[in-house]
């Protein structure tokens, strides 16, 4: 299964764009994650070029696509720059705008300073649309949390049933990171805004940005969950120096930083992208961009360990490359890799064709595979203090030990799930992400001033459920 329109889908959006704007001149698909296609049509005002906008299909979607077309006519509404609406289709579910001839934002202002600042000049946005009314967000039909533990699981709660409902085995990882994420809410959070969810995607012209997209996550929430999010697509596309974006937001919205809630949101939202990806990576025949995925599954586990062991204030120690192991077989990949190479560069969000990064991908776990399972197996035989048949049951002993143990483990375990998690990033070596190597962006948390942030710790009003 694939993130590509079928060709009835296309046939009925075709007949659905003529039946109600006008007769198509030209109609393009798009390459990405999501069913996708640019269009020119004739209209009696001429021709309007639009961008069509489909439904992922069924358990791809967080919420429904009609959600995401009815927030984007609230924020229009709002005053907020986003692409304008054309019309909603039904069959197939798909949202028709307005195509924007701008430059979209895909990081890089960790090294461009006026990146940087249209990154900032985001956070004022971000902070308009928190000043919503969320009444009229819930008159649109987006649930409102009712209780501080509903608004800390407002997004969270959402992946953690996708995950428990399509789950085929153990995942000591996903184990650990969840029971702390519930055994530490932040109770003391009852603010709601209506959140972006996925920040920050915009479009620019090099001066402003012009407009503000991509809303499929939004949903009512803790403000701070947003500010997270923008420390998750950090890791991805790069965008630099957190700290003056954080102090933008404080000023223009005027709400201070709650680093404890911040924490646990980013923790939070970093868990849930493998616990998303994960049943995709083991059970979907034909993703758009395994590796792609992949990068995101492996890169959001070690940046919630990452930021777990900075609340903990465990030292994470580095782990050393493993050396490849020659093979008879070493020629058959590398003519593999050669071969992926010469195709036709990637195109749209895609960093390199699919097919080469899966390639190399292989050819990494034929050099190092092995090396990995019998690491991870022995260290984790250690811990657990005997031998098991099968690495099946190692990781089945291994999620039942880490939901029995107590805090004062963390600090063993921490380490454990970070070097399993810096060897699996070993297999992505040479893929194009950022997310490969990089780290969550360091904060100065005492750059802000006190009105401007809040110091309450995590343990102070957790809860265990």
């Amino acid at each position: 299964m694939t993130d590509q329109p079928n060709l009835i889908d296309e046939q009925n959006i075709r007949r659905w764009i003529e039946a109600t704007m006008g007769d198509i001149v030209a109609m393009d698909i798009l390459p990405g994650w999501r069913p996708a296609w640019n269009a020119s049509v004739r209209t009696p005002e001429g021709i309007i070029h639009i961008h069509i906008r489909g439904d992922r299909g069924a358990g791809q979607e967080t919420q429904p696509l009609r959600v995401e077309h009815d927030v984007l006519r609230l924020l229009a509404d709002e005053g907020i720059a986003v692409p304008h609406i054309h019309g909603w289709c039904d069959n197939p579910a798909a949202i028709a705008m307005e195509r924007i001839d701008a430059t979209a934002f895909a990081g890089g202002a960790d090294r461009d300073a006026n990146l940087h600042r249209l990154v900032g000049d985001y956070m004022a946005i971000m902070a308009s649309v928190h000043r919503i009314d969320i009444a009229k967000a819930v008159e649109i039909g987006l649930p409102q949390p009712q209780g501080p533990q509903a608004i800390a699981l407002a997004y969270f709660g959402d992946a953690d049933r996708h995950y428990q409902g399509h789950r085929d085995g153990p995942d000591p990882l996903i184990a650990f990171l969840r029971k702390w994420v519930l055994g530490n809410l932040p109770l003391h959070r009852t603010q709601t805004a209506l959140l972006i969810a996925d920040a920050p995607q915009f479009f620019h012209d090099g001066d402003r940005i012009t407009h503000i997209y991509d809303l499929e996550l939004a949903h009512l929430g803790d403000p701070m969950a947003d500010l997270a999010s923008i420390r998750v697509r950090d890791i991805n596309e790069p965008i630099g120096d957190l700290t003056p974006l954080l102090q933008r937001y404080a000023a223009e919205s005027g709400n201070a930083i709650d680093w404890a809630a911040l924490d646990f949101h980013t923790i939070a939202s970093f868990l849930a992208v493998p616990m998303r990806m994960e049943s995709a990576l083991r059970t979907q025949r034909q993703l758009p961009a395994y590796v792609e995925y992949l990068s995101w599954d492996l890169g959001c586990r070690r940046a919630a360990l990452d930021v777990l062991a900075q609340v903990r204030g465990v030292d994470l120690v580095p782990v050393t490359d493993l050396a490849p192991v020659e093979k008879s077989t070493d020629i058959i990949y590398d003519n593999l890799v050669a071969s992926c190479a010469d195709l036709p560069a990637a195109s749209g969000r895609l960093r390199e064709p699919p097919a080469l990064s899966l390639a190399r991908h292989v050819r990494r776990r034929e050099a190092i595979g092995d090396e990995i399972a019998r690491r991870d197996r022995l260290e984790a035989e250690r811990l657990l203090g005997q031998r098991f048949e099968s690495a099946a049951a190692v990781e089945t002993a291994l999620e039942r030990y880490v939901l029995d143990a107590g805090p004062d483990e963390d600090a063993d375990l921490i380490g454990l799930f970070h070097r399993r998690t810096m060897r699996a990033l070993q297999l992505l070596h040479g893929y194009p992400g950022p997310i490969v190597n990089r780290v969550p962006g360091p904060i100065d948390r005492l750059a802000f001033s006190s009105s401007h942030s809040t110091t309450v710790m995590a343990h102070d009003s957790a809860t265990h459920i």
